[in-house]
């Protein structure tokens, strides 16, 4: 950016978007919430699941990667990825049913 004629338009794009976000960082700061409103980062087992998925993870990563600890990690990540999407699924249920109140609310 800046009048460089031989610098490409990704090249642009990019330096356009560092000044966004080093700006915008500056100014805003660091958001505190860092997903969405379906993930409720203080649900315990959720926390519990998360921490024993990046401890077997950890496992695979230090030690040469055996069926035992690579099954243990796969369990892990299915166990994890099962609580989130009940985590999603119940928060879609809870929209749909406000949802449906607030039309309900706007015919009567």
């Amino acid at each position: 950016m800046g009048g460089e004629g031989n610098s490409t338009p990704d090249e642009e794009w990019g330096a356009l978007q560092q000044v966004v976000y080093n700006t915008s960082k500056t100014y805003l700061g660091k958001p505190d919430r860092q997903y969405q409103d379906w993930f409720d980062p203080n649900d315990q087992e959720l926390q519990t699941l998360m921490s024993r998925r990046h401890q077997a993870h950890q496992r695979v990563l230090q030690t040469r990667s055996t069926r035992s600890t690579t099954a243990t990690y796969k369990d892990a990540c299915r166990m994890l990825q099962k609580r989130t999407r009940a985590l999603k699924s119940d928060w879609w249920e809870r929209k749909a049913v406000e949802l449906q109140r607030a039309a309900q609310n706007k015919r009567h």
